[in-house]
């Protein structure tokens, strides 16, 4: 496997782990307060991850990696919801749709300019 896609699936597991950490564990200040705008950053870096990894091997990689990235976010969301002190949200999948399109748009222009 390239180094590309072991960086993708690397980040996505952390993402999951992240979400497994119980909700009384998590500070205050990661808590509420920023919540939208962390979820549209931690989703725009694997917008951008996927989209270096499989920009090569998909036919419409923009259209397939914000699919799967909003997928991915709400299978997050769903996991969350087996997570003491977690509760799933349709609003953070919205913000990680978000993310995931402006990250796999930022790929979309870096990497071809890269290649």
């Amino acid at each position: 496997m390239k180094t590309p896609k072991k960086h993708l699936y690397g980040y996505l597991g952390l993402i999951l782990i992240g979400s497994s950490i119980p909700g009384d564990s998590i500070p205050p200040l990661f808590a509420l307060t920023w919540d939208k705008l962390l979820h549209v950053g931690e989703y725009s870096i694997a917008g951008f991850l996927g989209y270096r990894a499989y920009y090569h091997d998909l036919n419409r990689p923009f259209l397939l990696i914000c699919i799967f990235g909003i997928l991915f976010g709400c299978l997050d969301e769903s996991w969350q919801s087996v997570i003491p002190g977690r509760f799933p949200s349709q609003y953070d999948v919205i913000a990680d749709g978000i993310g995931v399109i402006c990250g796999a748009l930022t790929g979309s222009f870096l990497v071809k300019k890269s290649a």
